[in-house]
């Protein structure tokens, strides 16, 4: 895939000029001596609570977390949690969960916590939170109502650090680019490449063959181009304070594009293979997986967000499952047995592809000692919630690595109460608890408010 000029420079301006735009007073860290990562999975529609439900995490809701008896045939249960205090319970059986397995096999279990009972009612639910899941806000008309926590972080020195890229933003999906998955600030998204080639090309073309080079070497002349172009006009006309302000925003974030690329030039980076084309959609979700791990591993990011049909692309098709879309195999699993297992089997295969390449990261070697995925926070969420027309009152989370960071070791399932309870904590008390392991005391992410805000702060459950 090739950019044309008009395409490049609107992804372009809004990815360089990141750390221009996110906020400036944030502080350095008092505890990422030797670095510190991230990893986003989205799920465009989410997962189902089900699906990570481990044998002894189904006996303990089981044995009187809720109302009405066992979990039984349910797919999701957010209406019928009774318990006050959140249940941290042992499940070294997380394999046991029918969408899992891949855990297992990929010896990964003590890396693992699964998550449940988070709401972020904010959002809206629906087919799609769109940013919302990222930012705790409330997407409307497309609009990202607030900074998702990957710009947020990846804004972050101790985070950054001298990586060329402040993030990277790969996905699966319908469009050339998604801009409604990330967002830089209210207002402004971040695009996220869907285009497995496209993506290659712009992460690795200063260090790949003579094809993804000679994309890169364009894209460097285009920023210079435009870099030069900017400032004859500023010099040229006469210009209000508002508008002379646009210029050199604009000035900026090309200066910053620039900068990223003489930084990708000072590095000897030996290039992954690049990906094929035309891949289906659970192979193109597992390629823009090891394009994001490469990136963390060769240190170009620190920061990365893969999506598969988030962002409100909801409708994509796994044929390797089924030639049934999502969106009409969701809606026939009611009443279908065959498309619910399909429904359960796309999730078993994203899980798969993120074991196999978080099995990478934890066969790395880190420069700070130890393996990388020690230093490593990977999160899997759905962009709406517990099902298909969510209500955003449960989402299921997997974590895997962090524990050189302050995350608590895996193999256990966290069952936060429900909406009811005031033991009810949100997808905001998650990211705040991301901002601690960081080293930044980030209390009162997003925007929920009044009755919507059950608690500020991280999650005790979660840390050292």
């Amino acid at each position: 895939m090739t950019f044309d000029r008009r395409t490049f420079l609107r992804a372009a301006l809004l990815g360089g000029g990141a750390a221009l735009l996110a906020p400036r007073a944030l502080r350095r860290a008092r505890a990422a001596e030797g670095g510190c990562r991230f990893l986003f999975v989205v799920e465009g529609n989410g997962y189902e609570p089900v699906t990570v439900l481990s044998s002894e995490a189904r006996r303990a809701l089981d044995g009187g977390a809720l109302d009405g008896g066992a979990v039984g045939s349910d797919r999701w249960w957010h209406r019928r949690y009774r318990h006050d205090a959140p249940l941290d319970v042992p499940t070294a059986d997380l394999g046991t969960a029918r969408s899992l397995a891949a855990l297992a096999d990929q010896g990964l279990v003590d890396q693992a916590t699964v998550l449940l009972g988070l709401s972020s009612q904010i959002i809206g639910g629906g087919h799609s939170g769109q940013h919302g899941v990222l930012s705790s806000t409330r997407t409307i008309g497309g609009r990202p109502a607030g900074q998702t926590i990957d710009a947020l972080l990846a804004a972050l020195p101790q985070v950054r650090g001298e990586s060329p890229f402040d993030a990277v933003r790969v996905g699966v999906g319908g469009r050339p680019l998604d801009f409604g998955t990330c967002a830089y600030q209210r207002g402004r998204a971040a695009p996220m490449i869907l285009d497995p080639v496209a993506a290659y090309e712009f992460v690795y073309g200063a260090f790949g063959g003579p094809e993804a080079r000679a994309a890169f070497e364009a894209r460097d002349r285009m920023l210079r181009f435009a870099a030069e172009d900017a400032s004859a006009a500023r010099d040229a006309l006469t210009l209000g304070p508002a508008e002379g302000d646009k210029v050199a925003s604009y000035q900026e974030a090309i200066g910053a594009l620039i900068e990223t690329q003489d930084r990708l030039l000072a590095m000897d980076v030996d290039a992954p293979p690049p990906p094929e084309a035309g891949l289906e959609s659970i192979a193109w979700f597992g390629a823009q997986l090891d394009l994001a791990a490469s990136a963390l591993m060769d240190g170009l990011t620190n920061v990365a967000v893969v999506g598969s049909g988030s962002g409100g692309d909801f409708s994509l098709t796994y044929r390797s499952v089924s030639d049934i879309d999502r969106h009409n195999m969701q809606h026939q699993s009611g009443a279908s047995g065959e498309m619910l297992e399909a429904v359960h089997d796309v999730t078993a295969a994203l899980a798969g592809q993120i074991a196999r390449v978080v099995r990478r990261l934890a066969d790395a070697p880190d420069p700070a000692g130890g393996s990388m995925l020690d230093r490593t926070v990977v999160v899997w969420i759905g962009d709406n919630g517990e099902q298909h027309h969510s209500t955003a009152s449960d989402f299921p989370v997997l974590l895997l690595g962090g524990s050189g960071l302050g995350l608590r070791p895996g193999g256990r399932t966290v069952i936060y109460p429900g909406l009811g309870s005031g033991g009810h904590r949100q997808v905001s008390n998650l990211w705040n608890t991301l901002g601690h392991l960081a080293g930044l005391e980030l209390d009162d992410f997003g925007a929920e408010d009044g009755d919507l805000r059950r608690a500020f702060g991280p999650l005790p459950e979660l840390l050292t």
